[in-house]
C-alpha cells in the first residue's frame, strides 16, 4: 500500500499547476496610487500591505511615488531587475512623476530597486543595488521576514531622500568568543587529579628506596 500512496502523491504534484512567470504587461497599466503595495506573492497580509503601503506614500513628499511589487519567479530568461525596469517606464508613460519600483520574486529571494533617471542624483544606482541586495535580499537569505526586510528598505531610501546620511545595511552580528571561566571544567579537574598522584607517585618511588637503605646500612 505503501507505494500506492507514493504514486497518488507524485501524480498530485505532476498535476499541479506550476507558478505563472509574470512580465511588465501583466500588471495593470497605470501604478496603483491608494494600494501601493502589487502582492502577487501572496506574501504580506492585509496589515502588513496597508503599513507598507502608507510608508511608500510618505515618499510623495519627496517628489516621488513608489510602489512595491511581488510575483513568485519571472518568466524564463528575464531577471527581476529587467521585469522591474519594464514596469517602471510602463508605468511612466502614464505618470511622469519620478518613480520608484521595488520587485522581489520570492522562488529565488532576490529584490530588485529601480527608479527614474530623474532620481540619479538623489538615489544612485549603487544605493539603489546596495539597499536590494544589503538591505533587502540580504536579509530574506538570512531568514527576515518580508515585512520587516522591505520595511528596511524604504526606510533607508527615506532617510537618503530627506536629506540624511544613508544609515547603509542593517549591521550584523558577531558573535563574541565565550568569556573563558575561572571554574576549571569536569576534563581540567580529571587531568589535574591526574598530574598530581603521578607527582606523588614518583616522589613515593624515590623516598622509599632511600628510607629503606637508610635502615638496613645501620
Amino acid at each position: 500500500m505503501g507505494w500506492l500512496w507514493g504514486l497518488f502523491l507524485l501524480g498530485l504534484v505532476a498535476l499541479a499547476p506550476p507558478a505563472m512567470a509574470l512580465t511588465a504587461a501583466d500588471f495593470p497599466a497605470a501604478p496603483p496610487m491608494q494600494e501601493r503595495v502589487v502582492d502577487e506573492a501572496g506574501v504580506f497580509s492585509r496589515a502588513a500591505a496597508g503599513e507598507l503601503s502608507r510608508q511608500l506614500s510618505q515618499l510623495s513628499s519627496y517628489g516621488v511615488e513608489a510602489n512595491l511589487v511581488t510575483l513568485e519567479r519571472v518568466d524564463y530568461g528575464s531577471t527581476p531587475t529587467a521585469v522591474a525596469t519594464d514596469l517602471l517606464e510602463r508605468w511612466q508613460q502614464q505618470d511622469y512623476q519620478d518613480r520608484l519600483v521595488a520587485l522581489v520574486e520570492t522562488r529565488t529571494g532576490q529584490v530588485a530597486v529601480v527608479a527614474s533617471p530623474a532620481l540619479a542624483k538623489r538615489l544612485p544606482d549603487v544605493l539603489l543595488d546596495s539597499t536590494a541586495e544589503d538591505t533587502m535580499a540580504g536579509q530574506l537569505r538570512r531568514g527576515e521576514g518580508y515585512r520587516l526586510t522591505m520595511l528596511r528598505g524604504i526606510q533607508r531610501l527615506d532617510t537618503v531622500l530627506a536629506g540624511g546620511e544613508d544609515p547603509g545595511p542593517p549591521v550584523l552580528e558577531v558573535a563574541m568568543p565565550a568569556a573563558r571561566s575561572n571554574v576549571p571544567s569536569h576534563e581540567e579537574t580529571a587531568a589535574s587529579n591526574a598530574l598530581t598522584w603521578v607527582a606523588v607517585l614518583l616522589g613515593l618511588g624515590t623516598v622509599i628506596p632511600m628510607l629503606t637503605w637508610w635502615v638496613f646500612s645501620r
